[in-house]
């Protein structure tokens, strides 16, 4: 048990851990179980991974306390617009079928064609293919995204308030 308190204490290794963690869970889940992942689960998990580079960046020696802070805030912020992001898959999800958005063309034709912020801007108002989900264990993946956010979100702002 002293062993899992000394883990849960460090924050450079639960922030990398768990963002490596769900994206590769993601990707196992793309490649073996054919679940494609629509705009908002790929923004979904490029927080996650921003968050592990975050956790990489806090985990370099003699890294002054200040600037470990900063991380700490950088990574509490992508997990806030990441818990903003599932939010809102969640919310199109359980929107009746009468209400759900149509389906935007695929990413890689607004990347190409769109300036960079209106693609955030249609992705983050989503689209059909965000609506769906074929996969639960007791949540969905945007649900369990969203669970994970919260708890990373609330572990980083513990820490950065921890006095050193």
């Amino acid at each position: 048990m002293n062993v899992v308190k000394k883990i849960l204490c460090l924050p450079p290794l639960i922030n990398f851990g768990l963002g490596v963690g769900l994206i590769v869970g993601a990707y196992i889940f793309e490649i073996f179980g054919y679940y494609d992942p629509c705009p908002l689960c790929i923004l979904q998990r490029w927080s996650f991974a921003l968050i592990a580079v975050c956790g990489a960046m806090m985990a370099i020696p003699r890294l002054h306390v200040f600037l470990k802070k900063g991380l700490l805030v950088f990574a509490s912020l992508f997990a806030f617009c990441g818990s903003i992001i599932a939010g809102r898959q969640i919310y199109l999800q359980n929107l009746p079928p009468d209400q759900i958005p149509t389906c935007a063309p695929p990413m890689d034709f607004l990347m190409d064609t769109l300036p960079f912020f209106e693609v955030i801007q249609t992705i983050l108002l989503g689209d059909g293919n965000c609506a769906e989900y074929e996969w639960r264990l007791i949540l969905n993946f945007a649900e369990w995204a969203l669970v994970f956010f919260i708890l990373l979100l609330i572990y980083n702002i513990f820490f950065l308030l921890k006095k050193s």
